[in-house]
């Protein structure tokens, strides 16, 4: 290709012809500008501007030019199409790549601006909060003024006034958690940061394989789907983990000058934001519970009516039988047909694991007894009762069964959540649910019977799912009615209500001069509580369905089948409603709905995680590895927002199943331990309060010396007493998991017992295992194959 002649550069002055030659051939030798005009060598002697010769500005110049226009070196105009495209129709149509540099200074200058507007409204809102020129403030945003000027006004009116002040510069800030810099948003943002990256990282790979890519993803992380609240720019600190997004109400106050006044007076406002405004007031001041006596263990209204407020905080409405309204009715008229001493002792023995106080334990000074006195008188009045065949008692076995399993006591849970549902079963309870509806002899009572039935439903599949069993219910049954979502209700407010008034005090570090307003305002969520049932109502629904496909005896599923129900599950995790999704709403129901949905999955692909599906590229082991990680990130965010002795009762069984996850991929790979041993360290934070967690913390360590998996050399991990005892199966136990069975627990021999050994003829321990011929070429009829590393 013959080279294009370059103009010879000749300058004005009285260079000499030799050096008009040697400046050509340093032109033609030097790198050519991208500028318009060659630049002269360095030792050349520039000639005055006025003797050069200047070039024409050219008529139009762009930023951007179009991609052919770029690959023919042509001039652009700019315009879509261009002029050049349009003269000369190109193969490809014209288009235009953005242009870099010009978009990242258009981000710069709008980051600029957002950071402006963000102090100016911190300016404003802090002025309104320190009650400054209140009045003054809303008459300007009524008459739509900018927050610039607002903000410039408020600057010129005090001229002191810098923005909110430093968090120590009140001594009565001593008691509230707050830290250095961050505002009570910006903490729980980034406490729900861990939980808020699940769904688009983890599933949409698996969404795709599936056909699922024209569903949208309800929890994807858009700008709509994150909390609305304007967040700080400081930094949040290192240390943020080790702290919960709940601080303190123990500040003094000019109408409450006292401790004591002061966390009663916080406690009677969280109770009227809990039950509503005929709770929490003057009845309160009332210590003995009178002629509405409904327990007998205590006669001190005040921690009767606390304890149920810690119940309908933190445990309800999930697995709850009970519909809330209408048993604080009766509660306070005295009905019967929706409150009973059964019912409210039941709530109270669930309220305790979420109280410290002394009356919360049959013994003052041991933790280990907490409800245990509450849990003995519920249990005293089931026996003595002569019909079980009411729906106050069903509600009490739901409850019940709850705070068994919290206890680890999961033979008696499961006793429990099964008696529920079958006296639902034998008071037709599931014809209502299945359209076949009575005639109503009481006000509201179809409702009432409908909150039953779903609650004794979803905690019985809760079991089945857990121990692969199955359901105590039909397969073929239709359930198609749910309670009715009513505005009043959803729109009800929810907020962290916890012993000693130190609840809803979100790092706020305002002075609390007046709780109850900052209380419903600034803090309260809505509680959507029965959207939450209706959710985990579903998710139920196809529980049972996938329970049923795994452990009917005789049936044969395939591949195909599981991922029938996999999509199924997406599918219902796609329509969650908007009010539900995370970042949305981060209250404990929704936060366990969510971690509930990853139990579920991955329990339902743990028996094949040695395995492939054939013809899918989806892996039981990749499912399984997500499900765990999508579980740890949802309680590290609880943890952060609430700490995790606030944690619903079958949170420790989300944990256990998670964490014997991590240990396999652990084990087969190269990842750290660092999952695991988080695991661990949940546990042991949730062992004071839940039963269950000590022992669940107690079988990974032992599965991982079972399995000869290595762990850091960590004191607290080796300086564990016999975890083989602790792990052993015993016929007097009430727990179920118990991983360490040896061949003397399996088949006995027909003489004579030891004296130190199990007497009973136990042949068949099998459980809970799904019924896969995986012999005679069987299992690749169906559709599976052994997982090769």
């Amino acid at each position: 290709m013959p080279l294009r002649r370059l103009r010879s550069y000749k300058p004005q002055g009285n260079s000499d012809a030799a050096s008009s030659s040697s400046n050509t051939n340093q032109l033609f030798t030097s790198r050519i500008s991208t500028s318009s005009h060659p630049r002269a060598p360095q030792n050349e002697v520039q000639t005055p501007a006025r003797d050069t010769k200047r070039r024409r500005k050219p008529k139009h110049v762009v930023l951007n030019a179009c991609l052919n226009c770029k690959r023919r070196r042509a001039k652009c105009d700019g315009k879509e199409p261009c002029g050049k495209c349009i003269e000369k129709p190109p193969q490809q149509r014209c288009c235009y790549q953005p242009y870099i540099k010009y978009i990242k200074m258009e981000l710069v200058e709008s980051l600029r601006s957002h950071d402006s507007w963000r102090r100016n409204t911190e300016r404003i809102f802090h002025a309104i909060e320190a009650n400054e020129n209140t009045s003054a403030i809303i008459e300007r945003i009524q008459n739509h003024e900018s927050v610039e000027s607002i903000a410039q006004w408020l600057q010129e009116t005090n001229s002191d006034f810098e923005g909110p002040p430093p968090k120590d510069s009140s001594p009565s800030r001593g008691n509230i958690t707050t830290y250095p810099g961050l505002s009570d948003h910006r903490a729980i943002d980034a406490a729900m940061e861990p939980a808020r990256g699940i769904p688009t990282s983890q599933f949409t790979n698996l969404r795709s394989l599936l056909g699922l890519d024209n569903i949208t993803d309800s929890n994807a992380g858009t700008n709509d789907n994150l909390i609305n609240w304007t967040p700080d720019t400081v930094t949040v600190p290192n240390s943020l983990s080790q702290y919960p997004a709940i601080g303190h109400w123990h500040e003094q106050t000019t109408d409450h000058s006292t401790l004591d006044s002061t966390v009663l007076y916080a406690k009677r406002q969280g109770q009227v934001v809990i039950y509503g405004h005929g709770f929490g007031g003057d009845h309160s001041d009332h210590k003995s519970l009178g002629p509405l006596s409904w327990t007998n263990v205590t006669s001190d209204r005040q921690l009767v009516d606390h304890l149920m407020a810690l119940y309908f905080c933190w445990e309800y409405p999930t697995f709850a039988s009970l519909s809330k309204e209408h048993f604080l009715e009766a509660y306070k008229t005295g009905d019967r047909n929706y409150c009973s001493e059964l019912l409210v002792n039941a709530i109270q023995a669930v309220g305790c694991r979420f109280s410290s106080q002394a009356g919360a334990r049959a013994d003052p000074n041991d933790s280990n007894t907490v409800g245990d006195h509450f849990f003995a008188e519920a249990e005293r009045l089931l026996f003595e009762e002569k019909n079980h065949r009411s729906l106050t008692t069903i509600q009490a076995l739901g409850l019940m069964a709850i705070r068994e399993a919290s206890s680890g006591h999961s033979s008696q849970s499961i006793f429990f959540s099964g008696q529920s549902i079958r006296l639902a079963i034998e008071m037709g309870l599931h014809l209502d649910v299945e359209g076949q509806q009575i005639p109503e002899q009481i006000e509201g009572m179809q409702e009432v019977r409908l909150c039953t039935f779903w609650g004794a439903f979803t905690l019985n599949q809760a079991w089945s799912l857990t121990l692969g069993q199955l359901p105590q219910f039909s397969q073929l049954t239709k359930l198609t009615l749910k309670p009715p979502i009513m505005d009043a209700l959803e729109s009800s407010s929810w907020i962290p209500y916890t012993d000693d008034g130190e609840y809803t005090q979100l790092l706020c570090f305002t002075p609390l001069t007046n709780i109850g307003r900052l209380l419903e305002q600034n803090f309260a969520q809505l509680s959507n509580i029965r959207s939450v049932c209706k959710t985990f109502s579903e998710l139920s629904e196809i529980i049972h369905k996938s329970s049923y496909l795994l452990y009917t005896p005789g049936s044969t599923f395939t591949s195909q089948n599981l991922l029938d129900i996999y999509n199924q599950y997406l599918q219902w995790y796609d329509s969650v409603p908007a009010a539900l999704r995370l970042g949305q709403n981060f209250t404990p129901s929704v936060l366990f709905c969510h971690m509930y949905y990853h139990y579920a999955v991955l329990l339902f692909f743990r028996p094949f995680i040695k395995l492939t599906l054939i013809d899918s590229a989806i892996l039981p082991r990749d499912v399984c590895d997500q499900a765990a990680d999508a579980i740890s990130a949802l309680v590290k965010s609880y943890s952060q927002l609430y700490t995790l002795r606030r944690t619903p009762s079958f949170v420790p069984y989300f944990v256990l199943t998670a964490g014997i996850t991590h240990l396999i991929t652990y084990g087969n790979t190269s990842i750290g331990p660092e999952k695991f041993l988080q695991g661990i360290a949940d546990l042991t934070e949730m062992s004071g309060y839940h039963g269950f967690a000590s022992r669940a913390r107690n079988i990974l360590l032992y599965l991982a010396r079972k399995w000869k998996i290595p762990l850091p050399e960590d004191g607290d991990l080796i300086a564990e007493a016999d975890l083989d005892t602790w792990c052993r199966p015993s016929s007097i136990s009430y727990n179920q998991f118990c991983p360490n069975v040896e061949r003397v627990d399996i088949m006995k021999g027909i003489g004579t017992v030891p004296e130190d050994e199990n007497p009973l003829f136990w042949l068949f321990p099998m459980q809970g295992r799904p019924s896969l011929a995986y012999r005679g070429g069987e299992m690749k009829k169906n559709g599976f194959a052994l997982l090769q590393e």
